[in-house]
């Protein structure tokens, strides 16, 4: 209770009654004082119980083979691992679970500031830890992102460069599969390291066996730092194909979709011509690979069908900017052209955007059609006593009773658009290669859209200005009240749209202004 509560006052004398409570096992698990007090992170009662011990009952294990030491090492604790450390160093070199050591423990664990600390702790690690163990603890560091400690191991072991995993991959290659981001640190300089600060021979191997996949995998995840810096100290691998499918740079971005490796290909001037001209083993040109639709895209979620359409549309538009006239019209082994195999291929995506964009329309026809009932009927009942009144704010009632008739029917009239465009959609139509009906009701439910929130807009002006003719006995205070709730829900639902319908208005530009790739 002590040791996990961390209340020191009581132990020196139960000490004294006990002296060999230290290391006696307090559970069947073989936990002891020292292992509680550590899991607990109790910095100060460690430090005290340390005081008591000698080096044998801190190397004391539990039934997972851990030390107190090991714990400390995966819950990252670096204050009361350097107690430990102190106290007696041979703690780095014994072994916990799964036969790893603390410095292994605490990569594993993703403790950055822990691994760092153990890393630097012994003077001679090349003694205290084993090159196998070296290895693993390298690729630990890769995998959980301690990327300080990588790039010290890297210059104390250059020949890590070369030192593939359990699954055949170097770090260049296992850096070249991770789509970082910007939180990512030290990421850069490990690439450039690798690059070009190794001695001259695991240059030489890296070269020959690991470049070339290195490239291609970055390429597949999109990874544009790896792609500089390699093209930055090896242009030559630029025009690099692909072993198994001869397929080049350009081809990979093309099929996985990476829009920035693609411009990154593209600003190499005149490099990409050699590139459009290949085609890959199953004859397939860039253009083929474009109207293919990505494996990942099958798995996306049913709401965002149409918008897949419409992105995988543009896809395939602007890499046929890119391609002169012969590839459009080049048959694979398939007998397929480009455009031939992008019907073939997005027909079902093609069915269930179509579907998708119907079934919106249904819905918001209702809507629209509710909006406008309630609209004529708003301005039917009205009473129209009074009219040259000056009691209401603001404005007199004549003032008002204008911008409520004027609110109703630009409503009505925006409603009524608002129909024809979702009336339009609900119509049945073709899969058509001359026509792209996915996008033109896309563009056409934003239009609907569009319209319905002017609408609805005005539809609410119309119940702040009804609310004053009706009601102009009530205190001025509660039309600003009622103004103010209705200009809050206009700002809140603004705020909540104003995403979806920038997207909406980029959707409908890019149908009628394509600018060609450059």
């Amino acid at each position: 209770m002590a040791a996990a509560s961390g209340h020191w006052r009581k132990v020196p004398s139960y000490f004294k009654i006990n002296p060999d409570c230290l290391r006696i096992p307090l559970t069947a698990s073989g936990i002891t004082a020292l292992h509680v007090a550590v899991g607990m992170d109790q910095t100060s009662f460690v430090e005290n119980l340390v005081g008591f011990m000698n080096m044998q009952d801190m190397e004391i294990c539990m039934a997972d083979g851990n030390t107190a030491f090991c714990l400390a090492a995966i819950s990252g604790n670096v204050k009361i691992a350097k107690i430990l450390f102190d106290k007696n160093p041979k703690l780095l070199c014994i072994r916990g679970q799964n036969h790893m050591l603390p410095i292994q423990l605490a990569a594993s664990a993703g403790h950055s500031p822990m691994t760092q600390f153990l890393f630097e702790a012994p003077d001679d690690l090349d003694n205290v830890i084993p090159f196998q163990d070296i290895v693993k603890l390298f690729f630990m560091t890769i995998t959980n992102n301690i990327y300080t400690v990588t790039s010290k191991l890297l210059e104390r072991y250059p020949k890590l460069v070369t030192i593939e995993n359990e699954d055949g991959l170097t770090i260049l290659r296992m850096l070249a599969q991770f789509s970082l981001g910007k939180e990512t640190i030290g990421h850069q300089d490990i690439i450039l390291s690798l690059v070009k600060g190794v001695r001259e021979e695991e240059k030489e191997t890296l070269n020959s066996l690991q470049l070339s996949k290195a490239l291609f995998d970055a390429a597949k995840s999109g990874n544009t730092m790896i792609l500089k810096c390699l093209l930055m100290y090896h242009p030559d691998l630029l025009f690099e194909v692909d072993s198994t499918m001869q397929r080049s740079l350009l081809h990979i971005a093309i099929l996985y979709r990476q829009k920035a490796v693609y411009r990154l290909i593209l600003s190499k001037g005149t490099s990409k011509n050699a590139m459009i001209q290949l085609v890959d083993s199953e004859g397939n040109n860039v253009l083929h690979l474009a109207g293919k639709l990505p494996q990942e895209a099958e798995t996306f979620g049913a709401s965002t069908n149409f918008v897949l359409m419409h992105s995988e549309r543009g896809w395939f538009k602007d890499v046929e900017k890119i391609v002169p006239p012969a590839i459009k019209r080049m048959r694979n082994k398939d007998g397929w052209t480009p455009k031939e195999l992008f019907y073939r291929s997005h027909k079902e995506l093609h069915k269930e955007s179509e579907s998708e964009v119907k079934n919106t329309a249904n819905t918001l026809l209702v809507v629209t059609t509710l909006i406008v009932s309630l609209g004529i009927t708003a301005l039917m009942t009205i009473r129209v006593d009074d009219i040259e009144s000056t009691d209401t704010p603001f404005f007199g009632k004549k003032t008002w009773y204008a911008l409520f008739c004027l609110s109703i029917t630009s409503g009505a009239f925006l409603c009524a658009a608002s129909m024809s465009f979702f009336s339009l959609i609900v119509l049945p139509s073709s899969w058509d290669p001359k026509e792209e009906p996915v996008l033109s009701r896309q563009t056409m439910l934003m239009f609907g859209n569009g319209t319905l929130s002017g609408a609805v807009t005005l539809m609410l002006l119309a119940c702040a200005c009804g609310s004053i003719l009706l009601f102009d006995i009530i205190s001025d205070y509660i039309h600003f009240f009622i103004a103010g709730l209705v200009l809050s829900l206009l700002l809140f639902l603004f705020a909540l749209g104003y995403k979806l319908t920038s997207t909406s208005v980029r959707t409908m530009l890019s149908f009628f202004l394509e600018a060609p790739a450059k």
